[in-house]
């Protein structure tokens, strides 16, 4: 077994299912050792903002009942909301062109196809980077792998997975007339899970193919509690 850096127990009997999500979203915008302060305020940002949502949606006497919750997520600005949400979509947008590249990565692990459809066959960084920098609002693909592949390597797993949630949702919510965005890794408890479970399953590929261009040890493991 690999030595990982840290290891997020999800336990939805001790949290709300947008604390839960709240915490995914944050690990995955700021995966670094020294970001946890910064983690710590955008969770607390995100929790406020599933709250608003949830005022919006809910029967109008939920937001006049008493709810728990905790008092920060209420007490956040909307000056510090606004500022966290708009930094979170642009490391959220690199985060999700670091994902798609993974997956190539992965494809080949699992002795999948390497070719992707319209990108390259061959895979590795370089021809990855080129296939994701229109996402990425980049011009030089060397900016794409030092501050974007790199930085989202401890969060790689659960990039790659969102990626694949994607990817297999967004056509039959569109048939819907349905969009997919933040709130579904906010408040979609059925959505979280799969994307912990899956990371998981991603985490144990990286882990057994020693030739991939990612440290296991590095990743940030997140686990569900045993629900039993």
């Amino acid at each position: 077994m690999g030595i990982f850096m840290v290891v997020h127990l999800i336990d939805f009997h001790r949290i709300a299912v947008y604390e839960v999500g709240a915490a995914l979203i944050s690990v995955l915008a700021y995966p670094g050792d020294g970001d946890e302060e910064l983690r710590a305020g955008v969770h607390a940002s995100l929790c406020h903002h599933a709250l608003r949502v949830l005022c919006a949606i809910e029967e109008p006497d939920w937001a006049l009942s008493p709810q728990l919750m905790k008092p920060l997520y209420a007490l956040r600005t909307p000056d510090e909301v606004r500022k966290d949400l708009r930094t979170l979509q642009r490391r959220l947008r690199d985060r999700m062109a670091a994902g798609r590249m993974a997956i190539g990565f992965l494809k080949k692990a699992v002795g999948g196809m390497t070719e992707l459809a319209g990108g390259p066959s061959r895979v590795s960084i370089n021809q990855l980077v080129r296939l994701v920098l229109d996402d990425t609002g980049q011009i030089d693909p060397e900016n794409v792998e030092t501050r974007i592949w790199r930085q989202s390597l401890p969060a790689i797993h659960i990039a790659s997975t969102i990626q694949v949630y994607l990817q297999l949702a967004e056509p039959e919510m569109g048939k819907l007339g349905l969009k997919l965005g933040l709130e579904t890794f906010l408040l979609n408890r059925g959505a979280i899970e799969w994307v912990v479970r899956e990371a998981e399953l991603c985490a144990s590929i990286i882990e057994q193919s020693p030739h991939l261009p990612i440290d296991p040890t590095r990743l940030i493991r997140v686990r569900l509690a045993d629900i039993h």
